[in-house]
């Protein structure tokens, strides 16, 4: 509904706007009133902003003002009576009616021809400023959505769809790509697609991947054409979309710190024209696809470059576990098989894949430390002397010592110093009790000493399995873990079963 007054549904630079031109057109000899209304989604607002307000003549009714929007034609009237005269001037653009004004004379003839003529060409000035302001207004509203859209995910693939569905609704696109380009080969590699048919989409794999796409583009100028099947073009789109139908084209260069990272494609059924607040509204798009692009760049070269340091770190752990064996440390294959257990009572556990790496990492190197004991006392066929013992039991300080210099990860150091603790507090190297142990070193103790006692050693033959799970039960609550104990049986009967 249309209304005067200080209750106003719009914007205050808005209304400052409407205000400054409200008062120009008053300042003009004759016109003693002003108002002016917004149309929004085909219906004006109320009067937002006037000068000299009186109230609006009865003249102006909603039903007239409607009618102005609709046919988007002036209208005026003359009043003998009370010796007024007034007209309704829609502020249209390309058929497009975004306003109203609405102008109030103390004579009643003054809107004559040669008067609606000029006030139109002011009205033409109104209606350029407006919808260039609005233009402006938008542009920011969906830079902003678009900015937050490419910063919500590290892999600009990921939100590509909800890209494209932006920029077709904001351009009334057919069609729209992403080009990713690889300066290796010169040569551009699709990352996604809008508005393309299947066969259409298999036919431009084949043409990027064959490399029959056109040398490039310049990666300091948009590649504009406005026709494509204009038989005397002499410019060419990056991907053939002239040939599957479409007409209008615009590809913008997805510029990185000034590399040339790839392409933003638009298409259209029909001849366009971009124009100058266009192109700069896309130009900042592009700058927004581009970085996202560089992100996403990085961030797989960071991750890639991590996977092949966690793969040689790996590789060397695998080494170090299999030169304790090859030097007679450990019995054949232990350090496999209590990894391999404790992989298994882990996976009961809640946790990430890094901790879960951690805990094998532990499990694998558990007596890295004796290589700083002497042979005498480490491959000692018979039993050790109290003092040897000593020595022995520095293994896991040795240990500590060696792998805290290259890994923080807590689960495998704690493995490493903590599993000869005992749940009573008669082991080493501190004589922790109960929860006091970190709980992957209680975990561990009970894996390590089951292996041992069912594997051959130097000063004895391996228990039988029956053997080594009675002594588990016996020392539950004493050496190990209650809680342990009861998971490792659990899965052990499973394993026999």
């Amino acid at each position: 509904m249309l209304a005067g007054g200080e209750e106003w549904n719009a914007s205050s630079d808005i209304v400052i706007w409407g205000k400054r031109w409200m008062r120009i057109l008053t300042d003009q000899e004759g016109i003693d009133q002003a108002w002016l209304a917004l149309v929004d989604h085909g219906s004006p607002d109320e009067w937002i902003a006037y000068e000299n307000f009186v109230p609006v003549p009865l003249q102006f009714s909603f039903d007239k003002v409607q009618d102005v929007i609709r046919h988007a034609r002036v209208f005026t009237f003359s009043d003998h009576r009370e010796l007024i005269s007034g007209g309704l001037f829609p502020l249209s653009r390309q058929g497009q009616v975004v306003g109203v004004i609405g102008l109030l004379s103390e004579q009643s003839d003054y809107f004559k021809a040669n008067i609606v003529s000029w006030i139109n060409g002011l009205i033409g000035i109104i209606t350029t400023e407006l919808i260039s302001d609005r233009q402006t207004e938008t542009d920011r509203n969906q830079e902003y959505r678009i900015s937050r859209l490419l910063q919500s995910s590290l892999d600009v693939r990921d939100v590509l769809g909800a890209l494209f569905e932006i920029l077709a609704g904001d351009l009334q696109a057919d069609a729209l790509t992403v080009l990713h380009y690889v300066a290796s080969s010169g040569r551009f590699e699709l990352m996604g697609t809008h508005g393309l048919e299947s066969t259409n989409l298999a036919r431009m794999n084949f043409e990027i991947e064959t490399g029959m796409l056109p040398a490039g583009i310049d990666p300091h100028q948009p590649l504009w054409i406005e026709d494509m099947q204009d038989s005397g073009r002499d410019v060419h789109p990056i991907n053939r979309l002239d040939e599957l139908g479409f007409r209008g084209y615009l590809a913008l260069p997805l510029l990185s710190k000034g590399v040339l990272v790839g392409a933003l494609e638009i298409a259209w059924r029909a001849p366009q024209h971009v124009n100058g607040s266009s192109m700069a509204y896309l130009r900042q798009i592009a700058d927004q696809v581009a970085f996202a692009i560089e992100r996403t760049n990085t961030i797989r070269d960071l991750r890639n470059s991590n996977a092949q340091l966690a793969t040689r770190y790996n590789a060397m752990i695998e080494g170090l576990s299999q030169a304790l064996e090859l030097r007679d440390l450990e019995t054949l294959g232990h350090t496999r098989r209590v990894s391999t257990w404790t992989m298994r009572l882990v996976e009961h556990l809640q946790m990430t894949s890094g901790q879960r790496d951690a805990v094998r990492q532990g499990a694998l190197l558990h007596d890295i430390g004796k290589l700083g004991i002497p042979d005498a006392i480490l491959l000692k066929p018979g039993s050790l002397t109290r003092q040897e013992k000593k020595v022995m039991q520095q293994h896991v300080s040795y240990g500590y010592n060696i792998l805290a210099s290259i890994t923080n990860m807590r689960h495998t150091l704690d493995i490493i110093l903590y599993h000869h603790e005992r749940w009573d507090g008669t082991g080493y190297p501190h004589g922790l009790t109960r929860e006091q142990i970190p709980m992957m070193a209680r975990l561990f103790a009970v894996v390590d000493v089951f292996d041992a006692l069912t594997s051959d050693r130097p000063y004895r033959t391996a228990w039988s399995i029956s053997q080594a799970i009675e002594y588990l039960k016996q020392q539950s609550g004493r050496q190990f873990d209650p809680s342990v104990v009861k998971l490792f049986l659990t899965i052990a009967e499973q394993s026999r079963a």
